[in-house]
Order: C-alpha cells, then structure tokens, then sequence
C-alpha cells in the first residue's frame, strides 16, 4: 500500500529549514552571524585541511609587496555583514579551469607553517597557504609549482592568522589577514599576491572592534543585491550589553580595488547564531580558526 505524501508539508519544512541557515572574517572571535536574505554558497568538494611545517628553500615568488606605513580602516569603514555558512568551499577557486600558473620561485620556505587552501589558479587542485617563520610574510605556493608572497602590513602585535577564500563565488580569491585587531584584504591576480586598496589608494583593512566601526568580516548576500560577496560585519549591541543586530556592508572588489557599496541590517533578537558570525571572520563554511594558516609560536 502507497503511502501518499503531503507535498506542500514537505516544500514548508524544507522552506523553513533554509530560512534558518546562518550567513558569515576577522579575529577568531568567532559568532557566526545569520542574514535574512541568505546566500547562495558555492557547492564544491571539501578538502579537509592538514597543518605541516614547511621546508625547502627561501621563497622567491615574484608577487608584488606592499609600500608604505601600516594603513588605516578604509574609508566609510567595514562596518558590514555576515557570512553565511553552507556548502562546503574548501576547494572552491577560480569559476573557469585552467592549466594553473607557471612554476616560479622556490616553493614553502624552510619553517613556514603551512596549511591546503581552496585552488587558486583554476587547475582544479587545493595549493598551500603558509606563514614564514616570524609571521612576517604570507604566501602560496601552487599545486603547479608557482609561489607567491607578500609582507604582511599588521601593526598589532597578535598571532597572524590568513584564510583563503573565493568571496562571489565568481572566481574571485581573497586572502583575509588578521592579527586580532584588524584584517588585511589581499587579493591573488595575475598569479601573484597584491594589497587591495581603497578609493584613496591605501590598503583597505577591516576593523576588529578597535575602532567601533566593524567586528568582523563574512561573505553574504546583502538585501537588493545579486549573489554573494566580501562583506565588513559590525555587531550592535542594546542597553544591556546584549547583541542588538548586525550591520552588514557589501566590498565591490574590482580586479585590486576595494569599495563601499549596498548595506543593510540583519535583527539578532532569537538569532544568536548572526551575532556568533559577526564577530568572526569567515566564509561560508571556512573560518580562519579552522581553516586558516596561523603562524608557530
């Protein structure tokens, strides 16, 4: 005998289980934060990842460094969104395949800490995030043999944590750097590593609860915008000290520009979980306490 099955029951349940998925950089502070209007994560095959020390030669990498003194908070500063987790991204990278970059440089330096990131070249296979010895440089090294790096512009003096992540799910790949009080925004093009910059030309960073204006860094579809980008996170809190809501701001990176664009605001009251996400830093289903590279102390 067939059971008959109450459809439209099934389509509310499903329905309602989705409306309740959270939405979610900075410090691990984590607090994963929910977005009413939850993003769409890029389905990708995880690739669970394994912590080593590094060894070989010195890293030549041919990406570019940064200049100038430790930059501030960018302009109207990150006080922005939430990430939302979902679907796995750890060996989410560029949205079209390729034969990845060329080998250049001379791999991991000897005592880097190490650790698989998502692809960033396009080849189709997780590369390797590291941190040298000191915490003073951030780089990749591809599954093709190119390396890449680049000196880290973090005034704190905290541990120096970096997560990988493809923000819009469109290919793009940005590298989160945080010392605890603020992060870093790199992007990886042209095979090399380069400091996203703002409209006045400084490095954009987010801020961590220093300045008052963000308490975190996500990635998450902002309300009257098409699909999931970076955005900056900021927790309010009420007269009592509890979270209040979340204020989220989408980043429109454009190739190594870094902008301001839509924001909005997501309620926390019974929503614990938005205020857990606006207090981190992460993307979809990495955070950068698990997923990141942290430097050896």
């Amino acid at each position: 005998m067939r059971t008959a099955v109450n459809r439209p029951a099934v389509a509310a349940a499903v329905l309602g289980a989705a409306l309740l998925t959270a939405c979610g950089s900075a410090p691990p502070t984590a607090m994963p934060a929910t977005t009413a209007t939850t993003a769409v994560p890029l389905t990708t095959t995880v690739t669970t990842p394994t912590t080593t020390t590094g060894s070989a030669s010195t890293t030549t990498g041919s990406a570019p460094t940064t200049t100038g003194s430790a930059p501030t908070t960018t302009g109207a500063a990150p006080t922005t969104g939430m990430a939302t987790p979902g679907a796995a991204l750890a060996a989410a990278g560029p949205a079209a395949r390729t034969s990845g970059c060329a080998p250049t440089g001379s791999g991991v330096p000897a005592g880097a800490t190490t650790k698989q990131v998502i692809d960033i070249d396009g080849d189709g296979r997780p590369d390797t995030g590291w941190i040298s010895s000191g915490g003073n440089t951030f780089g990749i090294t591809t599954a093709s043999g190119a390396t890449m790096s680049i000196p880290l512009q973090l005034a704190g003096g905290g541990t120096r944590s970096v997560l990988v992540e493809n923000p819009d799910s469109h290919g793009t790949i940005a590298a989160l750097a945080s010392d605890g009080r603020t992060v870093e925004l790199l992007v990886v093009k042209n095979c090399g590593l380069l400091p996203a910059t703002n409209a006045q030309g400084a490095p954009y960073k987010f801020d961590l609860g220093v300045r008052g204006t963000g308490t975190g860094v996500g990635c998450s579809q902002i309300t009257g915008t098409t699909g999931r980008s970076l955005v900056g996170l900021n927790v309010h809190l009420n007269a009592g000290g509890q979270p209040n809501s979340v204020h989220r701001t989408q980043i429109i990176l454009n190739a190594t520009t870094a902008r301001n664009g839509a924001t909005d605001t997501i309620p926390t009251t019974n929503n614990p979980a938005a205020a857990q996400t606006g207090n981190t830093i992460s993307c979809g289903d990495l955070t950068i306490s698990h997923d990141g590279i942290t430097e050896r102390q």
